[in-house]
């Protein structure tokens, strides 16, 4: 016997799903940040952060490091939100 048929299944499906868009609409977004760095070999690197909203883990993806122009030096390390 198929009990999520008629009108009572329909409501209770459509709670279920209600409840769980609204669980869903109340979790805190991850933070993505650019970041900038100089490793130890004097390479000016750039990445892009996630930041974990739950427990504030960061994952680096997208890394590009590369050597100064000559005479040059890398700028000091900074961290900025993406623009959304």
């Amino acid at each position: 016997m198929d009990t999520m048929r008629g009108p009572r299944g329909t409501a209770l499906t459509a709670s279920a799903l209600l409840g769980a868009l609204l669980l869903a609409g109340c979790a805190k977004p991850d933070r993505t940040e650019i970041v900038t760095w100089t490793d130890e070999h004097g390479r000016a690197c750039t990445g892009v952060a996630v930041i974990d909203s739950e427990d504030g883990d960061r994952e680096m993806t997208s890394i590009d490091c590369d050597y100064p122009p000559e005479g040059r030096q890398p700028g000091r390390a900074t961290s900025a939100p993406l623009a959304g």
